[in-house]
């Protein structure tokens, strides 16, 4: 029997998880966007933050019910103590994962990872050392995501984000707050927002993964870059595929003459 063939990729997308996490743990704890990527064509890669933390490098307890804290194997972007930060680890990790995956069509970030896409999406080129790197970057997908205010990363917000760039916000999020993630959103021109009624988690809800992958290939089938002239530069809530949106509004138009038709018969009750 001849071999099924294979699906052909659409593209590799780079995955940066959370603080005190793993690449291979957060592709679990992520699973539902990773395989709805999957399933319409996306290759996805999640790797490890450049630092392997220890219980003294952690800002709260952690309960190992047993396990030996190293076996943990929890990495991190940055430290989280002030003196202690430096980005330039990540940045050789994200070169790193670009030199052996790359090029990226997406870009997906999680907390502490959010903070180190948002932080190198107006540089990418510079920051994997090639000058045609964008030329293939096409979105951004930002979970909890921050600005960080340290002033050795100044520098990367010194440009606005062009890229289309989605921000999940969870609103009962007590980690990163929507006042957080709006500083973030401010700093992209292209930004949507969606909103989640959870904490600081990705979800992994069914109708939110269907928008959100509605949204990816928006922006690859290149309906992101058709700018109305009269749009305002505000980020908006994520609408639905024009297909989907044309189908509602002959839904809701079919039910309005449904209605009308029925007040004319109540109308035209108890007359002669």
């Amino acid at each position: 029997m001849p071999p099924k063939p294979t699906k052909p990729i659409k593209g590799t997308i780079l995955v940066l998880h959370g603080f005190a996490q793993n690449g291979a743990g957060f592709a679990i704890k992520a699973s539902g966007i990773r395989k709805a990527f999957k399933k319409v064509g996306y290759h996805t890669v999640f790797i490890d933050g450049p630092i392997k933390l220890t219980p003294a490098d952690m800002p709260f307890e952690v309960k190992t019910n047993g396990t030996p804290f190293e076996d943990l194997n929890m990495r991190g972007w940055t430290y989280t103590q002030p003196e202690r930060f430096d980005i330039q680890p990540s940045l050789e990790s994200v070169r790193a994962a670009y030199k052996e995956y790359g090029p990226f069509v997406g870009l997906v970030g999680f907390s502490q990872g959010s903070g180190v896409v948002g932080a190198i999406l107006s540089k990418f080129n510079e920051v994997v050392d090639d000058e045609k790197a964008s030329d293939c970057l096409k979105f951004s997908m930002i979970y909890s995501g921050f600005l960080y205010d340290n002033k050795s990363v100044k520098k990367y917000y010194d440009e606005k984000i062009k890229l289309p760039t989605l921000h999940i916000m969870g609103e009962l999020d007590t980690v990163v707050s929507t006042e957080r993630s709006l500083a973030l959103v401010n700093q992209c021109e292209n930004a949507t927002i969606m909103k989640h009624p959870g904490g600081h988690y990705v979800p992994s809800t069914k109708d939110l993964v269907r928008r959100e992958i509605a949204w990816v290939e928006e922006v690859m089938n290149g309906e992101k870059d058709r700018k109305d002239p009269n749009d305002s530069k505000e980020p908006k809530e994520f609408k639905e595929p024009k297909d989907l949106k044309k189908i509602t509004a002959e839904k809701e138009e079919k039910e309005k003459r449904e209605l009308d038709e029925l007040s004319k018969k109540m109308a035209r009750l108890g007359k002669a």
